[in-house]
């Protein structure tokens, strides 16, 4: 698969820097780095066959986006457009026609990046040309919906939503593996914080490790989502590690005496059989940090 990326900003870098997996990407751990990224070999630079970058400084009204569309970019299978301007990306079809593009990818991880109207015309553009497209908000809500380029750009890069592995010794998370990252590479961060964590906490633990990353998606409220994109990524990491350890559990029955039900509570419940997990509210804390 040839991935072609054209993005404005920075989150864009963050993504490419999570792709090719660039030693200068990830620095968060800062000295008690484990390497473990690199111990995977996790690199898709070979499936990159081209970037372009679109100003940031445009005005807020582009009378001639076509102009802003590269003239020869490279024959590729998937456009990956990260944070250009609205104007600019209407003309996606454009630049889809341009590289033969089978799919396009517009993650949205501001409400200003992307409205609703102007993404169903970019969809049905991009439907009469027989191309197939998505919209993930947050990028890390891109998951499997049965378009096979799309879900081949998943099964590939292993990015999109999160999934992870556990496993549990007593009452505390004794190892993790990614499976599949979210674009910006913050569920490396996570499963190396929860790692050798007590099960008391680990839903506080979970969202200070998303935000401090950290995650750059907006807190201003989506009109669609009726919420802010970033609490919904912060769900999304949450309920990653409540599905792995939903699966530990499931696959060794000596735990059900002792974890009568997942860890973690799944979005908008709330734990009532473990009541020691109950941690406060993540959109409360998140919103306490940032005022």
């Amino acid at each position: 698969m040839r991935i072609y990326i054209v993005y404005t900003g920075e989150f864009g870098e963050r993504v490419i820097g999570n792709m090719v997996n660039d030693r200068s990407f990830c620095k968060v751990c800062a000295a008690s780095c484990t390497d473990c990224r690199w111990k995977t070999n996790w690199s898709h630079v070979s499936m990159i066959s081209g970037i372009a970058t679109v100003r940031d400084d445009l005005p807020q009204i582009v009378d001639d986006p076509e102009t802003y569309v590269p003239e020869n970019p490279p024959k590729s299978d998937v456009i990956l457009s990260i944070g250009i301007h609205p104007d600019v990306a209407s003309a996606l079809p454009l630049l889809a026609r341009r590289v033969e593009a089978k799919a396009v990818i517009v993650p949205v991880e501001d409400p200003n990046w992307m409205s609703l109207g102007l993404q169903g015309e970019i969809e049905k553009q991009l439907a009469a040309m027989g191309v197939e497209s998505a919209f993930p908000k947050p990028f890390c809500a891109l998951e499997e919906t049965g378009s096979p380029v799309i879900d081949s750009f998943i099964e590939e890069t292993k990015i999109g939503r999160p999934l992870m592995r556990v496993s549990l010794k007593g009452h505390r998370v004794s190892d993790t593996e990614v499976l599949r990252s979210t674009p910006c590479g913050c569920t490396w961060y996570i499963a190396e914080q929860i790692k050798n964590y007590p099960l008391k906490g680990l839903e506080e633990r979970i969202a200070l490790s998303h935000h401090s990353y950290p995650c750059t998606a907006s807190m201003q409220d989506d009109p669609v989502l009726k919420e802010k994109i970033l609490h919904k990524a912060g769900w999304m990491a949450r309920e990653a590690v409540k599905q792995a350890i939903d699966e530990f559990v499931a696959a060794h029955p000596e735990y059900e005496t002792e974890l009568i039900q997942a860890t973690l509570p799944t979005r908008r419940e709330t734990v009532t059989t473990i009541p020691v997990l109950t941690a406060p509210t993540i959109e409360k804390r998140i919103e306490e940090e940032m005022h």
